[in-house]
């Protein structure tokens, strides 16, 4: 991937997931859901961090339980469950016998899946698909599998207010993109990474799932060594990333990534991080709701891995 051909992904994010809620809301045939009592979001690879998102999110707006399950079919699935599989387009990723053994089960079922064979599959079962880009990039990626889901359960009445959050998170996603490159932040970092170990760490489910998308852009796709730590609660968590920077030749650049649903108390957590670190970036997400705040973040991990590709592209 061209450092264009990112920066096009992240500049088209907002439009792609407002397209997939659309797709999402259009959808026919969805399932009778009376009776059903619980959620399973099946995927395997991308599809499972999807489904840990999808449940966290959950968690603050669903009227049922949301389960990620990853690749798995719980024993406990039956008439009573609504199994979603979630697949990229990439075969060796999907569900399928987790689908199956949820069809034997008796569940309810929907998939949201890339065109392919995973998605021809879920047709000859009649079960309901949405169908996502193959090709969105990272960002989008995780964007287009999460929106259709949070779209069903609303429709399905399992979950409250999620077209409003689609739609905040599309407006912040544009909003983001317009200030790309006004303060220097994005370049500024990408400046100080190349040879040295990347430590990225943000608390909460949000600071967690971007933190972990961090680490894969800036690993996959800016070829940077990237690790994901924790924030630290007290002195024996940031000596393990003092030893990780000590471990390398250039030391290492600490990826602090703030947003409004953190737990309380992480004053002393940063201030230890302060304390022993001196090349700290942070960023912080802005957004209406922890889905605006997540795509926000992970969409500046886009941004700082297209910035690294360009400048390499220039050495």
């Amino acid at each position: 991937m061209t450092p264009d051909d990112l920066l096009d992904s992240v500049r088209h994010l907002a439009n792609q997931v407002r397209d997939v809620a659309i797709a999402a809301a259009d959808t026919d045939g969805l399932p009778e859901v009376e009776g059903v009592t619980e959620v399973v979001i099946l995927g395997i690879g991308a599809g499972r961090v999807a489904g840990d998102v999808i449940a966290a999110i959950c968690e603050l707006r669903g009227s049922v339980p949301v389960i990620a399950t990853g690749g798995r079919c719980p024993s406990w699935v039956s008439a009573s469950t609504l199994a979603i599989a979630l697949s990229d387009g990439v075969d060796n990723t999907a569900p399928i016998e987790a689908v199956e053994e949820a069809r034997s089960a008796g569940a309810q079922l929907l998939a949201v899946a890339a065109p392919g064979t995973f998605a021809e599959a879920c047709v000859n079962w009649k079960i309901p698909v949405v169908l996502i880009d193959p090709d969105a990039g990272p960002a989008a990626g995780l964007g287009v599998s999460i929106v259709p889901v949070l779209v069903l359960l609303e429709r399905l009445r399992f979950a409250k207010g999620m077209s409003g959050a689609v739609s905040n998170t599309a407006s912040q996603l544009s909003d983001r993109v317009a200030q790309l490159g006004e303060t220097g932040d994005i370049d500024n970092l990408a400046a100080v990474l190349d040879g040295r170990l990347a430590i990225v760490t943000g608390a909460g489910a949000v600071g967690k799932h971007a933190a972990r998308r961090w680490v894969q852009e800036l690993d996959r796709v800016g070829e940077v060594a990237a690790v994901r730590r924790r924030l630290p609660t007290g002195p024996a968590d940031v000596a393990s990333g003092v030893r990780l920077a000590a471990s390398t030749s250039n030391g290492a650049v600490l990826i602090l990534l703030r947003h409004d649903f953190e737990p309380g108390g992480l004053d002393a957590g940063v201030a230890l991080l302060s304390d022993h670190f001196d090349n700290i970036h942070s960023f912080s997400a802005a957004g209406d709701g922890p889905l605006a705040q997540l795509l926000d973040l992970v969409l500046l991990a886009d941004a700082v891995a297209a910035a690294l590709l360009r400048r390499r592209s220039v050495q």
